[in-house]
């Protein structure tokens, strides 16, 4: 009853169309969800440079969708944390459709710097692997990977650029099980140079089992 109250004087609005939210809805409205489950990409052994990973899985394929777009910059920019929430549990439930429940022993989001997270005061890829813990039911572990420095970000930066940037910026704090079976997940993955450089410092010389998620990309477009 009170939170009703309060959303009657301080509304939510729909972060991909901008309509005020149903007192049962959270982050994005029922329409836009509709939208959203209309999109999907799965692919089976892509590559990220030289690493080769079992799938790589999204729940939209370009990231030039208008919708996706608007949803991404009110998660970065106006710290909608409900929107990557709920975007993480649709892409949990495609994972849930595509891959097998022993699949993943561990889902491991790809960190910001310290800079960043204490800008935003979130780190969205958290977010978003929390809602897919909450689907497929694997733990989130966010203390496997660290980033080491604080860049500016590479929105303008050139494809062989941002490769540069994050090459060797990423380190484990805990060493892997070899038979572990990770679920590595992004926000957006433009060229694939944060997935390879992650990937780079989880395998190790080694050939751990990952799978990709995030909730678009366009290196192949």
């Amino acid at each position: 009853m009170i939170k009703e109250f309060i959303q009657l004087i301080y509304p939510d609005y729909c972060s991909g169309c901008s309509s005020q939210l149903q007192f049962s809805e959270k982050g994005i409205c029922s329409s836009c969800l509709v939208e959203v489950r209309n999109y999907s990409y799965i692919a089976s052994s892509p590559t990220f440079g030289r690493n080769i990973v079992n799938k790589e899985i999204y729940v939209f394929k370009n990231f030039k969708n208008p919708l996706l777009q608007r949803m991404i910059y009110e998660i970065k920019y106006n710290g909608n944390k409900s929107t990557a929430y709920v975007l993480g549990v649709e892409l949990g439930y495609l994972i849930k459709k595509y891959c097998k429940p022993l699949d993943f022993d561990i889902i491991v989001p790809v960190p910001v710097s310290k800079l960043k997270k204490r800008q935003r005061g979130f780190n969205q890829c958290q977010l978003i692997a929390e809602g897919i813990s909450k689907v497929i039911k694997t733990p989130v572990h966010s203390n496997y990977l660290i980033r080491n420095n604080n860049m500016n970000s590479q929105v303008k930066s050139s494809r062989y650029k941002r490769w540069l940037n994050v090459d060797n910026q990423y380190q484990l704090t805990k060493k892997i099980d070899y038979d572990i079976k990770i679920l590595l997940i992004d926000d957006v993955v433009t060229t694939g140079a944060t997935i390879n450089s992650c990937l780079n410092t989880i395998q190790n010389g080694n050939k751990f089992s990952v799978t990709v998620a995030a909730l678009s990309g366009h290196k192949f477009t």
